[in-house]
């Protein structure tokens, strides 16, 4: 019977990795994953953004589609204390802003339907809690996908009737928008709290409306100029003959800015309330700014910029490509955050007579 021995010449083809290989492969796919990681959040990034732009064509379709039927663009309504009624109506008695007035014409009919109890001029309890409802609800179509998430954030702050809103159960939370409606070349609110607020009544807004409170009215005859001068704000009802400096010159909406420490907290000033409000900066964004009787610079930010004057009255973007907006035409560009100011500014202004030229 043979043994079997073990013999010098022949060759063991069982041998592990050394440490040394692992090394080495473990360094070289760190060194893949680094240069491939750079390249896969670009692409993310680009899939957002592309996003975001349908979100802001098809809002700016809503808008059209509600020219359409009503004969002008979506009203801006009361203030920060008001919300939408689906009893009154889509015009100058609407207290709801842009976005809740263009509801039915993204398909939400039964979001604004929920506004409702049939008594335009009567605050009840139904109506009250319906447009509670309303305000905790996120909308898709209103969520920049580069900024947050579509959710509802904290309310932070509101000191209206009862100290909440004027026409609503106040809640807790609430969804926000982050895009905002081209008000002018000077006001995204109203600078002056009693007019900003708004009535605290139907009541009282009549009053208002007989005796020329308004924001708009009031302010106007004071300056001796138009105050109001983009596409939607307070009690606002542009038609598209009203644009005179040309529908392809003159921005429609676009993202607002909101500084990237407080996407989610609800303590920017900009941001802090929810979608369906009046006219005020949560929804409304303008071109210029006034400082000493004098319209100055308000181009668009970067979310990152957190300290420029007046940054939550402006219009931004979280996307390092630049901000996206769409313009009366229907079109949407992604314009340069290196825009020079007057011709930023003038985009915003619906009749200032300085047609541009130049393309977004």
């Amino acid at each position: 019977m043979g043994s079997s021995r073990y013999s010098p010449n022949r060759c063991d083809t069982s041998r592990g990795f050394t440490l040394v290989d692992v090394i080495v492969s473990v360094s070289i796919v760190g060194l893949m994953v680094a240069l491939l990681l750079p390249a896969v959040q670009k692409a993310r990034e680009a899939a957002r953004s592309v996003e975001c732009k349908n979100n802001i064509k098809q809002l700016a379709l809503a808008c059209h589609n509600h020219h359409d039927v009503h004969g002008f663009f979506p009203s801006g309504g009361w203030g920060w204390y008001w919300v939408g009624d689906a009893d009154r109506g889509f015009g100058k008695d609407q207290p709801g802003g842009w976005i809740f007035n263009l509801l039915p014409y993204f398909e939400q009919y039964t979001l604004y339907g929920q506004s409702s109890d049939g008594n335009p001029d009567v605050l009840t309890r139904t109506q009250r809690g319906g447009a509670a409802s309303v305000i905790r609800t996120p909308l898709s179509i209103i969520n920049c996908p580069s900024r947050r998430p579509n959710t509802v954030f904290t309310m932070s702050a509101n000191e209206g009737g009862s100290h909440g809103y004027f026409n609503s159960v106040t809640p807790r939370v609430a969804g926000r928008s982050d895009y905002a409606i081209n008000s002018g070349h000077m006001y995204s609110e109203w600078p002056h709290r009693a007019l900003g607020q708004g009535p605290k009544s139907y009541t009282e807004a009549r009053v208002w409306s007989a005796n020329h409170y308004w924001g708009g009215e009031s302010l106007q005859v004071a300056l001796g100029q138009p105050v109001m001068t983009g596409i939607s704000f307070e009690r606002s009802n542009v038609s598209i003959i009203q644009v005179d400096d040309g529908l392809s010159q003159t921005y429609l909406l676009g993202e607002k800015h909101v500084p990237i420490q407080h996407y989610e907290t609800g303590r920017d000033k900009g941001d802090n309330e929810t979608w369906c409000t009046g006219f005020n900066n949560d929804n409304y964004r303008c071109t210029g700014r006034v400082v000493g009787g004098q319209v100055v610079e308000s181009t668009p930010l970067s979310d990152w910029v957190h300290d420029a004057d007046d940054f939550n009255g402006r219009f931004g973007t979280p996307h390092p490509s630049g901000w996206n907006a769409a313009f009366s035409d229907g079109s949407v560009h992604t314009v340069a955050l290196t825009i020079d100011w007057q011709v930023h500014r003038d985009r915003g202004n619906r009749q200032d007579g300085r047609a541009l030229a130049d393309s977004p």
